[in-house]
């Protein structure tokens, strides 16, 4: 019988990868097969509204070994609303998310706009997950300046912002996933960056990397 191989040693340093505004019936899946290639992982912060259409593309994301996250369920700016509809914002995206997988349990946040109150902050019973290298992807649209400015930015422990409804950022990831991997970054989802920088994400509190 064939031994399966041994989980590679960790890289000496590591990042997490981040997909905002999905699941995307056209990007996701591309988006998946750069990250199997090179056995890396995301969290992909979904819209409650987009998941109800694409759950198959959830259970895509799980397979992969990726994290879901809440990203709210159609984009308000959280901080400006009564806490009840954010409260509605993120249990209905946990219960879509949950029945559409089969009862996957949504542990993360990132509020849009990175808009977070007080009253969030009080409240909210998960980590709030924000960033710290933006491509700025949804605004050039241009996989080579994505893939140059993670180039130029990117630390060990960073937490880069994507999303995975652009198709230029599909084609962005070819590039970006095998050059981090040169470079000696393993490419994590935000949960085990956090655990292997033995970093506690608490409840309300909200975290811009994923350094010890």
């Amino acid at each position: 019988t064939q031994e399966p191989d041994p989980t590679p040693a960790p890289r000496e340093k590591a990042v997490a990868l981040t997909f905002d505004d999905g699941p995307s019936r056209e990007n996701t899946g591309k988006i998946l097969d750069v990250l199997k290639k090179y056995g890396a992982h995301a969290t992909f912060f979904v819209l409650g509204d987009r998941a109800r259409v694409d759950g198959d593309l959830l259970k895509q994301e799980l397979e992969a070994g990726c994290e879901i996250g809440s990203h709210s369920w159609n984009h308000p700016q959280l901080s400006k609303i009564s806490w009840s509809d954010v409260k509605s914002q993120v249990s209905r995206t946990d219960n879509i998310v949950k029945k559409m997988t089969d009862g996957y349990q949504i542990k993360l946040l990132r509020p849009p706009y990175g808009a977070i109150s007080d009253t969030m902050r009080k409240k909210l019973k998960k980590p709030m997950i924000l960033w710290n290298v933006d491509t700025l992807d949804w605004k050039t649209r241009d996989a080579k300046k994505v893939f140059k400015k993670v180039k130029k930015e990117v630390k060990d422990g960073d937490i880069i912002l994507m999303h995975d409804i652009h198709a230029e950022t599909a084609e962005a990831i070819k590039q970006v996933v095998p050059w981090l991997v040169e470079q000696g970054y393993d490419i994590l989802s935000v949960s085990e960056l956090a655990e292997r920088n033995g970093k506690k994400l608490k409840a309300g509190e909200a975290y811009c990397d994923g350094k010890k």
